[in-house]
């Protein structure tokens, strides 16, 4: 379970501080789909960075299974990546030189672990890319991009999966696909959390977190 008790987030900017989180406390589910909405600025991403590990509280504790991440070192960081935690992003971050089989073997890279192409056609086939393994991301559509990305995070077998708007860039239909996608997950035992400005994909999630200035609203 992921738990956050008053946790705040102050950026100092060459011309004023800005309080991107003021004192969120929430509690996240093993193998819950939650979604966190709200208007831009009202630091959704910034939380999302928090969880993911990427940035660090000023304040407040970070919960982890009951561990302090707070607390975590260097190397429990990166450990924390390599095993825990995965981030989708809205444009995908797949590398343009490689190709789809390629991309999804960066995780296994970091874990030192092995998978062949019939191993990965396997996964392909889950988010409807078989036969795919061989395009390079400039050969594929929006949503097949998508797909690649949430492949590259089956395989890596983490714990969560945190998505950054990854519908943003999506049409309706493909949208939606990508969010029941997002919520099979759950399936192989993942935690899903979910950033997004579209009401409609938040209903698709089993709770929605409303933020507001940095606060929890709802």
């Amino acid at each position: 379970m992921i738990k956050l008790v008053d946790i705040c987030r102050t950026y100092h900017l060459k011309n004023q501080d800005v309080k991107a989180l003021d004192g969120i406390s929430l509690e996240i589910p093993d193998g819950s789909l939650t979604a966190i909405t709200g208007h831009s600025g009202c630091g959704k991403t910034t939380l999302l960075n928090i969880i993911a590990g990427y940035d660090r509280p000023d304040s407040g504790l970070y919960l982890y299974d009951g561990r302090l991440v707070n607390d975590y070192d260097e190397r429990q960081m990166t450990d924390f990546y390599r095993h825990e935690v995965s981030m989708i992003f809205q444009e995908f971050h797949l590398l343009p030189y490689l190709n789809v089989y390629e991309n999804i073997r960066l995780p296994l890279h970091y874990q030192k672990r092995r998978m062949n192409n019939k191993e990965i056609d396997a996964v392909l086939g889950q988010v409807g890319l078989r036969g795919y393994g061989r395009f390079c991301p400039h050969q594929l559509s929006g949503g097949q991009k998508q797909r690649a990305a949430l492949a590259r995070t089956l395989v890596g077998e983490v714990r969560v999966v945190l998505a950054d708007e990854p519908t943003g860039a999506l049409d309706r239909e493909n949208a939606y696909n990508i969010v029941k996608l997002l919520k099979g997950m759950k399936e192989y035992g993942m935690t899903v959390v979910l950033v997004t400005h579209d009401e409609d994909i938040a209903m698709m999630a089993d709770r929605i977190i409303t933020l507001e200035n940095g606060h929890v609203v709802s």
